[in-house]
């Protein structure tokens, strides 16, 4: 299977994105976190992507006589060199495109009772700034990643990229 097919399917998109949040992450994690797809199907796409080399174990700790994976993105960050960098930034702006377009198509469609917003920001920064802004972002994302659904609670969806200086010049 090529790259592109590998990663375009979503729920092994999620799964990639889901290690790439948290880092480490037991097969069960992975279930839980892909409550809408069967349990089968998820470890089905852990192993297409273990032996494809997207994700890896990186720790096997037994659980009731049997040993439980533990997995990490392959690459450091998630992304590695060519043609797996270009699969997942296709499939992730090709996501993004079908959730938006999805919901600019609803009838009841209503952007800014539903928070709805895009934008840009140009930032001015060294490496050593921007990896203290991207730090920060991520700590005050953490505790909102992992809440469960509940009544009054809608799943949203945050996509941040990061693009690099203009120009090319770091």
């Amino acid at each position: 299977m090529d790259v592109d097919k590998l990663v375009l399917n979503p729920a092994r998109l999620r799964i990639m994105q889901h290690l790439r949040l948290h880092g480490r992450v037991r097969t069960s994690e992975l279930v839980a976190h892909l409550d809408d797809v069967p349990r089968a199907t998820v470890y089905h796409h852990v192993k297409l992507l273990e032996e494809h080399g997207l994700i890896e174990v990186v720790e096997e700790r037994p659980v009731r006589g049997v040993a439980e994976k533990v997995y990490a993105l392959a690459h450091e960050g998630g992304l590695g060199k060519g043609d797996v960098t270009v699969a997942l930034s296709t499939a992730f702006h090709a996501g993004l495109m079908r959730q938006m377009n999805d919901y600019l198509g609803r009838d009841d469609r209503d952007c800014a009772r539903d928070l709805v917003f895009f934008s840009t920001a140009m930032l001015n920064l060294d490496d050593v700034e921007y990896r203290a802004l991207l730090d920060e972002l991520a700590a005050v994302l953490k505790p909102y990643l992992d809440r469960p659904s509940a009544p009054g609670r809608a799943q949203r969806s945050l996509s941040l990229v990061s693009l690099p200086p203009v120009g090319g010049d770091a």
